[in-house]
C-alpha cells in the first residue's frame, strides 16, 4: 500500500480528534469529525470496490464457523474488562482523577446537561462498532491485504487507535497516570486485533469493546455526572 495513503488512514481519526476537541473545545462537534471518518472512509472504499467491479473477500463461511465462539469470548472478555475499569475506579480514582477539575473540562467540552444522554449512546453503540469496523476491519484488513505479518498489523492499528486516546486520557487524568492509563488502550487494541484475526469476524471485538466503554461510562456516573 502506498505510504502517504497509510499515513492517512493511520492518522486521519487522531486529526479529528485533535481539531474538534483541542480545536473547537466540543465533544459533540469531534464526534461528529471523528465517527464521520471512521464511517466515510471505509464506506467509500467499499462503495468503490463494488463499482470496479472487485470481488469481496471470501471469508464469509468461516465466519459462520468460529462466530459462536467468537461472541462467547467478546461477552466475557468484555465482563472482565467492565469490571476491572468499575474496580479500578473504585479503589483508585483519588489517585488520577481530580473530580472538580473534571467536571469543569466536561463542561467546556460539552459533555453535560442536556447533551450527556445523547453523548452515552453514542459511546455504547456507534464507539465500539464503528472504531472496530475501522481498525480491526478495514485498517487491518489493508494491512494484510498488503503483505504485512499479521502480528505487526495488529501491532501498528492497536498503535494507532491508542494514539488519539491520548488526546483526551492527557487532560482528563492527573499525571503521571495520564500516560500510564494509554497502556491498557493499546492492550485492548492487541487484544481485539488478535480476535478479529484468529475469529475472522467483528462481532466479538464489537461485544468486548461495547462493554469496556460501558464501565467507563458506569465510571462517569458514578464520579463525574
Amino acid at each position: 500500500m502506498d505510504r502517504f495513503k497509510l499515513a492517512v488512514l493511520f492518522l486521519g481519526p487522531t486529526v479529528m480528534i485533535a481539531a474538534g476537541l483541542q480545536g473547537m473545545h466540543s465533544v459533540p462537534l469531534t464526534f461528529v469529525l471523528f465517527y464521520g471518518w471512521l464511517l466515510v472512509v471505509p464506506l467509500g472504499s467499499f462503495v468503490l470496490r463494488r463499482r470496479t467491479g472487485a470481488r469481496a473477500h471470501p471469508q464469509v463461511q468461516t465466519e459462520r464457523k468460529r462466530q459462536k465462539t467468537d461472541i462467547l469470548l467478546g461477552i466475557g472478555s468484555g465482563a472482565v474488562f467492565f469490571g476491572a475499569i468499575v474496580a479500578a475506579a473504585v479503589w483508585f480514582h483519588p489517585l488520577f482523577l481530580d473530580i472538580p477539575r473534571l467536571k469543569g473540562l466536561l463542561q467546556e467540552w460539552h459533555f453535560s446537561g442536556e447533551h450527556t444522554i445523547g453523548l452515552v449512546l453514542v459511546l455504547l453503540v456507534l464507539n465500539p462498532l464503528l472504531e472496530e469496523t475501522y481498525w480491526r476491519g478495514y485498517v487491518l484488513r489493508k494491512l494484510t491485504d498488503s503483505k504485512v505479518r499479521p502480528a505487526m498489523a495488529v501491532f501498528l492499528t492497536s498503535l494507532f487507535y491508542s494514539l488519539y486516546h491520548v488526546l483526551s486520557i492527557v487532560p482528563i487524568f492527573e499525571r503521571p497516570w495520564n500516560i500510564v492509563l494509554v497502556l491498557p488502550v493499546f492492550a485492548a487494541g492487541l487484544f481485539w486485533g488478535w480476535m478479529r484475526l484468529r475469529h475472522a469476524s467483528l462481532t466479538g471485538s464489537v461485544l468486548s469493546h461495547s462493554f469496556a466503554d460501558a464501565g467507563i461510562m458506569c465510571v462517569y456516573f458514578l464520579y463525574l455526572s
